[in-house]
């Protein structure tokens, strides 16, 4: 079998080409021009595999056609992860739209998009609900921030270019990714603030899936017979919270500055930054406005059960030797 790998540089996508070749897959890597080689050179060399690698521009039908030729499964994981919002809408939504249609005419059977949790909408869900696929989609990620806005109207657009024209996709939802060249604390535990860090609640379960395992669960959604049109959650067991995060890193020997907003606070916290932002005529941004932080900050349980269920995933590497090997790489 032949597959094309998108993102293949990437954090997650250098791990799923190394899945993907352990199982003795034909693999495609299709690149920008200003793509660095050196991962996959480094892949090619340590396995002794042969990878083809073509340099495409995604937005455009003929480099599509060029990437999906001859392949039997798209794994498309390349996306901008910051700028304004026409360029990632420019780096995400529109190659996406064009690979997906083109994909349908080129005779692949099935379409793996790798989607982001945050694309979830849990603000109507009371505390301590569980979100798993059923889980609607956030209505407004316009009012969250310019990547889930991004990753939203991609699905969106997948989907939709998917039943025009009768192409089988499977989308996939990551928790944060976390590993060597990711830290363990993100945005779900707390903001950079003057030095330090506005730790937000501390109680809610951070949604975490280790990079090695999340590759993983990415490659078994395009092996896996009977999962076409599936959405699935990729989270890792045992979640901690974001207070057991911070003592990991501080008990790593790293140093960390903390100011703690308890979770009640959060709402007027809120509040107040809508106010203000509004008094201001939007001088001040509304980067804690009730609408984000109830997806990002509100106590929830996550459910990986469909994944495993379904693909026959299993984190392999537990989220206590995850942190660790973590901390022990990366600043």
């Amino acid at each position: 079998m032949k597959v094309l790998l998108t993102g293949a540089t990437g954090f997650l996508g250098k791990r799923v080409l190394r899945e993907l070749l352990s199982r003795d897959i034909e693999v495609r890597c299709a690149v920008r021009e200003s793509s660095r080689l050196d991962c996959i050179d480094d892949i090619r060399t340590e396995l002794g595999c042969q990878i083809e690698v073509v340099s495409v521009d995604l937005a455009t039908e003929d480099g599509c056609h060029e990437a999906v030729s001859g392949c039997e499964v798209v794994y498309h994981l390349a996306a901008s992860l910051d700028g304004c919002t026409s360029s990632l809408f420019q780096n995400s939504v529109v190659p996406t739209r064009e690979l997906v249609r083109v994909a349908s005419e080129s005779g692949v059977r099935r379409f793996i998009l790798v989607s982001s949790l945050g694309v979830y909408g849990p603000q109507k869900l009371p505390r301590n609900a569980i979100v798993d696929e059923s889980c609607p989609v956030d209505e407004a990620p316009h009012l969250r921030d310019a990547y889930t806005y991004s990753k939203a109207v991609q699905e969106d657009v997948a989907w939709q270019t998917a039943r025009e024209n009768d192409l089988s996709l499977v989308v996939v939802r990551p928790g944060v990714i976390f590993g060597d060249e990711r830290g363990i604390l993100s945005h779900r535990v707390g903001l950079p603030f003057g030095g330090r860090m506005l730790r937000m609640g501390g109680r809610q379960r951070i949604p975490l899936t280790y990079v090695e395992n999340c590759a993983s669960g990415v490659v078994l959604a395009g092996l896996a017979a009977g999962v076409d049109g599936q959405v699935f959650n990729l989270i890792d067991d045992a979640l901690p919270n974001g207070r057991e995060m911070i003592r990991r890193y501080r008990r790593s020997g790293r140093q960390l500055r903390v100011i703690g907003i308890p979770q009640f606070a959060i709402p007027l916290l809120s509040w107040l930054n809508e106010k203000y932002s509004d008094w201001t005529e939007g001088q001040i941004p509304k980067v804690l406005s009730r609408h984000r932080t109830d997806a990002m900050w509100k106590p929830l349980r996550y459910s990986n059960e469909k994944a495993k269920r379904l693909l026959g995933w299993q984190p392999s590497i537990d989220i206590d030797t995850a942190i660790t090997r973590t901390l022990s790489f990366s600043g």
